[in-house]
């Protein structure tokens, strides 16, 4: 006679019992072990930009290398063209962690952290490429972006995105007098309101999507961009002249929230900023390519006059600008504000020999 035959109906019933537990306690661990294996985190990449222009693809590069990266289980996904909302909407969705990467020029910063201003600083910056790269990977640039921490926002690096010129359907903006009395937009950025300002300008704010129809009703005589975002927004097609003065810098802080950064493990943070870096190599490749292939072409081919201002004249505009600018930061700034500057100008000066 085997053992379950001389079971009492009790023993039979709590043996029985037994065996669905051990099977469901199974079931339930292989679950758990799937849900674990396959959960993403979500990283959402937001910016302002169409998705073909050089930052826009070089964002999507992050995404696609981290996609593929093993050292983080991230799902991310990129929204281009102000998709999650408008640079305010995206600052402060990193901050209360809702959105995980926004890429910004560094004037949309200024408004939370005005230490950051410095980055829109005209005339100020090395005017060759491989000089200002170098002033990026500084330790006085890296200490200028870590100020973005104690405001919830992670700044990992700074992407070039060319250097800026002015268009205008007024008269062409290569010298000093010809700013006077015109009408420009403006980004929320009290150095950029300060530098028109100075030039004599009336600075008007409005929302980067509304620049082109703005220029073509005549609500703003000028705008300042670099030359590939002005091709990809069309300017060329509403505006007649373009100054070539390459006066400043329209570069992005590429930024994620402290929330959601400081939840990722060291080899997952090394892994994201691998993926930054060469997003980041990417954009530049492509904003120059952009500007000789494609740009330049079409501003000729719109019989867009383009003026490159002397050097006498580009040091009159420097000269009546760049010491306001400064006196008005650390005015603004303190002690704190006056540091920083000097780190990066010592920085800068480094290179000019």
């Amino acid at each position: 006679m085997n053992g379950a035959a001389t079971m009492t109906p009790a023993a039979r019933l709590r043996s029985a019992r037994t065996r669905r537990c051990r099977r469901l306690l199974s079931a339930v661990a292989a679950l758990l072990l799937s849900a674990t294996a396959s959960a993403q985190v979500p990283m959402k990449i937001g910016h302002v930009v169409p998705g073909v222009a050089p930052r826009g693809r070089g964002a999507t590069m992050v995404a696609e290398l981290l996609n593929a990266d093993s050292r983080c289980n991230i799902a991310a996904r990129v929204f281009p063209a102000a998709q999650l909302g408008g640079d305010t909407d995206l600052i402060e969705g990193l901050q209360i962690g809702s959105i995980e990467l926004v890429v910004l020029p560094s004037a949309f910063l200024v408004g939370f952290q005005p230490l950051i201003g410095i980055l829109d600083f005209p005339f100020f910056f090395p005017p060759r490429l491989e000089d200002l790269q170098r002033v990026h990977r500084s330790d006085a640039m890296r200490a200028l972006l870590d100020t973005t921490e104690e405001k919830g926002v992670v700044s990992l690096e700074i992407w070039h995105t060319g250097y800026k010129i002015w268009t205008s359907n007024r008269r062409v903006l290569d010298r000093f007098e010809n700013y006077d009395g015109l009408k420009v937009r403006v980004m929320p950025s009290m150095v950029l309101k300060e530098q028109s300002r100075l030039l004599g300008l009336t600075a008007v704010g409005m929302p980067f999507a509304e620049t082109y129809s703005a220029l073509q009703n005549g609500a703003i005589d000028a705008q300042e961009n670099p030359m590939d975002l002005n091709f990809f927004m069309k300017f060329f097609e509403v505006q007649e002249f373009a100054a070539m003065t390459n006066h400043g810098v329209l570069d992005n802080v590429i930024m994620v929230s402290k929330l959601w950064w400081d939840a990722r493990t060291p080899m997952c943070q090394t892994a994201i900023r691998e993926a930054v870096a060469a997003g980041g190599r990417h954009t530049v490749e492509l904003t120059y390519s952009v500007i000789e292939d494609l740009a330049l072409p079409a501003f000729e081919a719109r019989g867009v006059t383009m003026v490159t201002p002397t050097e006498a004249q580009w040091e009159q505009m420097r000269d009546a600008v760049l010491p306001g600018i400064k006196e008005s930061y650390i005015e603004q700034n303190g002690e704190r504000g006056r540091a920083l500057l000097e780190g990066l100008e010592r920085e800068i000066a480094s290179y000019e020999n």
